[in-house]
């Protein structure tokens, strides 16, 4: 893609004033399943604060571009929070004052709750998911935002089953391969640039004869050494 993730963030650093970097997501991203993960930091919206210390890519990532670029990285993401909670809470997650965004939504979107109403069709949800992407990027076109988005990391074939929180039963209608795809579309369709981190995550474990699963802290949420990856790929694919 032309307008692609490391284009853009290559150009915003290029410019003569300290950038602003905002992340958005939910857990994977606020650093859940890593050494130390604390919501002490300073708060995001209620019910949510920063994850301070706790290790993370996040984390390594905000320590990386701000030590080496004249740039500040605010962490907002929000556990357990899918697209829909990021659309809705838009105007606060997101302020005039930064520069790019980096995305990464849509793990919570895979399922949907009994208590919630009548199942539906995994094509429904899909298109519902996908519906919501459109949504949420004409919001930062609308701001006139830089984003990029990012497609997570793929979870283990229990956590990709049917199952049950809190004492309410949940329906897996899509599995985060099918997150992955959705993103690919979107992001063909508008144009935005996508990192898919599903792709990376995946390739790296194959090429190195890595069994997924170690590298997640409960079959989701990636331990230490799962957050090295990421970071590592991460940093590679933005050029940086």
């Amino acid at each position: 893609m032309e307008n692609c993730a490391e284009k853009v963030i290559n150009n915003i650093l290029k410019q003569d004033k300290k950038i602003t970097v905002k992340l958005l997501g939910d857990s994977i991203t606020h650093g859940v399943g890593g050494t130390g993960f604390n919501q002490n930091g300073k708060p995001i919206v209620e019910g949510f604060a920063r994850n301070k210390d706790g290790y993370c890519w996040a984390k390594q990532f905000k320590d990386y571009m701000e030590k080496t670029y004249n740039c500040e990285v605010l962490n907002n993401a929000c556990t357990g929070t899918n697209i829909r909670f990021v659309i809705n809470n838009f105007d606060r997650l997101v302020a005039d004052t930064d520069d790019l965004v980096i995305c990464t939504i849509g793990t919570n979107d895979r399922h949907h709750y009994e208590k919630d109403g009548p199942k539906p069709t995994r094509e429904e949800w899909g298109s519902r998911f996908y519906n919501n992407i459109l949504t949420l990027y004409e919001k930062f076109k609308a701001k006139n935002k830089e984003v990029i988005f990012m497609a997570n990391i793929p979870a283990s074939a229990q956590n990709e089953q049917d199952g049950e929180c809190e004492g309410s039963v949940y329906w897996r209608l899509l599995h985060m391969d099918d997150i992955n795809a959705i993103y690919k579309k979107a992001s063909d369709v508008c144009g935005f640039p996508l990192v898919s981190m599903y792709d990376l995550f995946s390739d790296y474990c194959k090429q190195n004869e890595i069994e997924i699963d170690s590298l997640l802290d409960d079959g989701l949420h990636p331990n230490d050494n799962g957050y090295d990856v990421m970071f590592m790929l991460l940093k590679k694919e933005l050029g940086l």
